[in-house]
């Protein structure tokens, strides 16, 4: 990880400190001169001390004057470029003004050095083409920047790029292009698609603030790696991508809020997650990595979005983390996911929670992997789904705890526990009936020691399942959710009260990114079974329930068969133990065994 430093604002006060001295040496010497005699004659010596001497109180001057204009710029360095703009006027001084050219409103920066710029540059632009050695830094202090033609700020060659927000300023960088189709030719390689665009890797740095508005495409998009790091506060809204890191994205620190038409934080390679604060709202992911996405730490809140989390792999080491989404909330899949086997294991897929807080609300998947599901530390809670086609944990692999706290409540239909070599204890409860969100739910020892209490589901469950380090072989707990009371005696690896309902939902195929039915129309929402409350969606949502935003729809009638859309995984059959799954040889609209579900259970779609 890289963490920029600032310069040095010592460097004047050296140099200020490094004149004196020769100063004062000088004249040292010139009075040793004349009381030896050594040199020249003594009108002469006289005279070069005296010149001298006025050399030294020009010095000195002129140090002052430079102490006064610290007074006035103290965030300037002499080795800056200054670049202002004042009622339209473009002015450029300092250090490396030669690598500067104005061309109407375009400020085109050719050479390495660093550039501080302030004021209101309307329809402008700055163009940093420098070589690909030249590390170029662009320090905002209280600049904005718009343009309806082409992207504000674009970078086509240089070594490292940085853009520091000196300490308090304000700054905002606007593309006010018209939105970009997504079929658009326009959206290739070469065109600058983001508010601020750079084809070198590029650094976010400093302790002052930006609005960044991307109408076109994105907010932010870096060719390269993309770095944010020290105490920077971004708000950002953008068409498509929020912040995208085409080859890599590392949040090192900072406050980052994001509203996006897509994924909210992107990279076709790792997103890691150090530290700081993020607020997203998206239209697809929340963050989406093609390969690894890695929180080590900071909150996350991930507010609303189709999906939360999706990477090819997904860990959480530590941090608080907070999912919404209108279908999973946190999705290991790799590509398209577009298989014939619904159960078939992605290479590389896991979901891995080692630490942290983590709460996700999904009307899809809780925790959904191709692959592996692994938890190791932290406090989960995943809440819903209450839809029977999805389930709270879902995965193709195997799913091991041996530690931490993990709770879940929502539908039973498709609901799996963690599998048997799992070394925590589990304990499963099966409702006869559907509990109503916010229903609460406290788990005792025979002591009357309070294990676990909650009662903040936002979503109707039919299940609820604990896994703790407090559960203990042998022991006996009672379980009381609202005002009914069960007791259970742990033996073995898994305790269950209760029976699943009776066969699992059709109508669904897992989660589909964009669901079809096997014929390629859209699937429509399956009407929910008695007893559970209506769903809100509509013609282009999955049903996510009242307050959840709508995802796309899922596809697929009857027997799981249809076909999930682009991303789509197919959910699993359910296995209280993490076993093997029943053979699924039931008709359209029929349970495994045979019987013909309820017309209100499985509806086309």
């Amino acid at each position: 990880m890289i963490k920029m430093k600032k310069q040095d604002s010592t460097t004047n006060t050296y140099r200020r400190t490094f004149k004196g001295a020769a100063s004062v040496l000088t004249l040292a010497c010139a009075a040793a001169m004349l009381s030896t005699g050594c040199g020249k004659n003594q009108t002469e010596t006289a005279a070069a001390v005296e010149t001298e001497a006025a050399k030294a109180e020009e010095s000195k001057a002129g140090d002052s004057k430079e102490e006064e204009t610290g007074d006035e710029n103290a965030n300037v360095s002499k080795d800056e470029t200054l670049i202002t703009v004042e009622s339209g006027e473009i002015k450029v001084s300092g250090a490396n003004s030669k690598a500067v050219s104005i061309s109407g409103s375009t400020v085109t920066i050719t050479d390495a050095g660093t550039y501080r710029l302030s004021g209101e540059l309307e329809e402008g632009q700055i163009s940093v083409e420098a070589g690909d050695k030249d590390d170029v830094r662009l320090v905002f202090d209280n600049f904005s920047i718009t343009n309806s033609e082409t992207a504000p700020v674009s970078v086509v060659t240089s070594g490292n790029f940085f853009i520091e927000l000196s300490e308090g300023s304000e700054n905002l960088v606007e593309d006010k292009r018209e939105a970009v189709a997504q079929n658009d030719s326009d959206t290739s390689s070469d065109v600058p698609d983001a508010a601020i665009y750079s084809k070198s890797d590029l650094y976010i740095t400093g302790s002052g603030s930006i609005t960044v508005k991307g109408g076109y495409c994105d907010g932010i998009h870096g060719k390269d790696a993309l770095v944010i790091s020290e105490g920077v506060k971004l708000d950002i809204t953008a068409s498509e991508h929020g912040i995208n890191g085409k080859d890599s994205l590392e949040i090192q620190d900072g406050s980052i809020t994001i509203t996006s038409g897509e994924d909210g934080l992107h990279s076709k390679g790792d997103v890691i997650i150090s530290d700081g604060t993020m607020e997203i709202h998206a239209e697809d992911d929340g963050i989406h990595a093609e390969t690894a996405l890695i929180i080590d730490g900071g909150t996350v809140d991930v507010a609303e979005s189709y999906e939360g989390l999706e990477g090819l792999s997904v860990t959480i080491n530590g941090g608080t983390v907070s999912v919404r989404a209108s279908d999973d909330g946190v999705n290991s899949a790799g590509g398209s996911d577009e298989t014939d086997d619904i159960f078939a294991v992605t290479e590389g897929a896991a979901i891995t929670i080692n630490g942290g807080n983590v709460y996700v609300a999904a009307a899809g998947d809780g925790l959904d992997s191709n692959g592996n599901v692994v938890v190791t530390g932290g406090e989960i809670y995943i809440d819903g789904p209450e839809i029977g086609a999805n389930a709270s944990l879902d995965y193709n692999g195997t799913g091991t705890i041996t530690g931490g706290t993990f709770a879940l409540t929502g539908a039973s239909g498709m609901l799996q526990s963690f599998s048997e070599d799992s070394t925590q204890i589990q304990l499963v409860v099966y409702y006869t009936e559907q509990q109503a969100a916010g229903t609460r739910i406290t788990v005792t020892d025979s002591e009357g020691n309070v294990i676990y209490e909650n009662a903040e589901s936002t979503q109707a469950f039919e299940a609820f399942l604990l896994s703790s380090p407090e559960l203990k072989q042998g022991e006996t707990y009672t379980v009381k959710t609202g005002d009914q009371e069960e007791t259970v005696t742990v033996d073995g690896n898994i305790a269950t009260i209760g029976e699943r309902a009776g066969g699992m939902m059709g109508g669904f195929r897992g989660r589909g990114m964009r669901g079809q039915q096997e014929n390629g129309e859209q699937g429509e929402i399956g009407t929910p079974p008695e007893g559970m409350p209506g769903m809100k969606g509509s013609a282009d949502q999955n049903g996510a329930p009242e307050g959840m935003p709508g995802g796309r729809g899922q596809g697929g009638p009857g027997d799981m068969g249809g076909h999930g859309g682009r991303g789509g995984q197919g959910g699993n059959p359910p296995a209280d133990m993490g076993g093997t799954a029943p053979e699924m040889s039931g008709a359209d609209g029929q349970t495994v065994t045979g019987e013909t579900l309820p017309e209100t259970s499985a509806a086309a779609g």
